[in-house]
């Protein structure tokens, strides 16, 4: 018996050991494609005859010697406290091709986009990116998102305000105008205790979704945009809710549910589950029931098809109650749910991701978290998005680009909204709150000049 015992004790150290033990990769400069052209960090950097420190040495270059990717290695290699990929290049002044560390390569600015109008260099908050003012909203609301929910092809903004003395919640709707923005709709929700709200849509469904989450339960609504008339049509008991395309074929509702034990340190575990979703008639369906069979202290959920094989995969961000975040990818498999990759990402203390979205930039999938900059611990260390996006079943950061320092960003009550404006931002807002006036300041992200993203 005191074996059995034992063996339990050490198995339930181990997990979480596991659970946390690999790290997320950051790649410096940003992963180069065949073809880039780019250039030589540093100083005596050794060109090899094949990528590895193994290999000898054909000859050495300066800073600032122009290279041409021919092809990169097949996997992440670490040397000493770096990681990174090995690169075949050309160097054109010396007629010789090799190979070289990529921590000694970055890719050379191309011609910058189209001009823009800035803002003052008050309001710029970084090198790269500018925040432009593109209007204002006058209303003392909360929680803003973004969704075509009246189905006319613009995307609108969606704001939340609690009615006093109420057992609802008013959601106002905001389309671009020629006045920045305008209201064109405000629907009533049943429940005041909204933490989360997302709006979904798919081609087999006849009108679109509305999941208002709280700390405990979610309500799902289906909306009649010539009515402008919700539904509630389902209620989970679950916090985070989350939507999309497991099989490739069919839509899928992605839900938690919550382990009845609790950690000894006060962290609450769920069970990450799945079912595929049918919505007649605004009625909603749900069958071919699915789950992780190890709970997880999930803090984020979203559905996304990060490694771009036509089937989405689940992605949460998880930790303690005591610790920061790291990244768990689900993917569905032969009628199941899989661990794809498990990893961890630097946050300060206790600082989870604010936000955390699957975007696509052109056709290549990104993940994008806009917390801190993972290679600082600093107390006041830039805010901003993280980019990363899967390479070699490993998922890597690309990027970073900040936006104002963590306290400047918290003392602004600030919220980012995925929106995109046009071709020269970042698909994403900025509202910052004004106490006094009541109102938002809706700014978008400006890229100041060409990057690979």
């Amino acid at each position: 018996m005191k074996i059995t015992i034992l063996s339990w004790v050490l198995l339930i150290i181990f997990i979480p050991f596991l659970l946390y033990s690999q790290e997320l990769t950051v790649i410096p400069n940003g992963i180069l494609e065949k073809g880039d052209n780019a250039y030589v960090t540093g100083d005596y950097v050794r060109v090899r005859s094949g990528p590895s420190l193994k290999n000898r040495i054909i000859t050495k270059v300066n800073k600032g010697t122009a290279v041409t990717v021919l092809k990169r290695g097949e996997r992440v290699e670490k040397i000493g406290s770096m990681k990174n990929y090995w690169y075949q290049i050309r160097i054109e002044e010396k007629d010789l091709e090799g190979w070289m560390y990529g921590n000694f390569l970055k890719k050379r600015e191309e011609k910058p986009l189209k001009t823009v109008s800035l803002p003052s260099p008050a309001e710029t908050a970084s090198s790269e990116i500018a925040l432009k003012e593109i209007g204002t909203i006058a209303r003392d609301a909360f929680l803003p998102v973004s969704g075509d929910l009246n189905q006319n092809g613009i995307t609108e903004i969606i704001l939340l305000k609690k009615e006093a003395r109420d057992r609802y919640c008013t959601a106002f709707g905001y389309e671009p105008s020629s006045k920045g923005f305008s209201e064109i709709y405000s629907i009533k929700l049943r429940n005041t205790s909204i933490s989360n709200i997302k709006i979904f849509t798919h081609p087999d469904f006849d009108l679109p979704i509305i999941i208002a989450s709280g700390s405990n339960f979610s309500y799902l609504y289906s909306y009649d945009g010539k009515k402008n008339l919700p539904r509630l049509v389902y209620k989970i008991n679950t916090p985070l809710v989350s939507f999309g395309m497991l099989d490739g074929k069919n839509p899928y509702l992605v839900y938690l549910r919550k382990n009845k034990i609790i950690d000894n340190d006060g962290t609450i575990t769920y069970y990450i589950t799945a079912e595929k979703i049918e919505s007649v008639r605004g009625r909603i369906h749900l069958s071919d029931k699915v789950e992780y069979p190890k709970p997880l202290p999930v803090k984020k959920l979203i559905v996304f098809d990060i490694d771009n094989d036509k089937k989405a995969e689940i992605i949460s961000e998880i930790g303690g109650k005591e610790f920061g975040g790291g990244i768990t990818v689900l993917n569905y498999d032969a009628g199941g749910l899989k661990r794809l990759i498990n990893t961890g990402i630097n946050t300060y203390n206790d600082n989870q991701f604010l936000y955390m979205w699957g975007i696509n930039i052109g056709k290549k999938p990104k993940l994008v978290i806009y917390s801190t900059d993972p290679s600082s611990n600093n107390v006041n260390a830039d805010f901003g998005f993280i980019f990363a996006s899967m390479h070699d079943k490993n998922l890597i950061i690309e990027s970073f680009y900040p936006v104002n320092k963590m306290l400047d960003d918290i003392n602004n009550e600030r919220e980012v909204v995925l929106y995109k404006t046009d071709d020269t931002s970042l698909p994403f807002i900025m509202m910052d709150f004004n106490q006094d006036s009541k109102k938002y300041t809706v700014k978008k992200t400006v890229l100041l000049g060409h990057h690979n993203l």
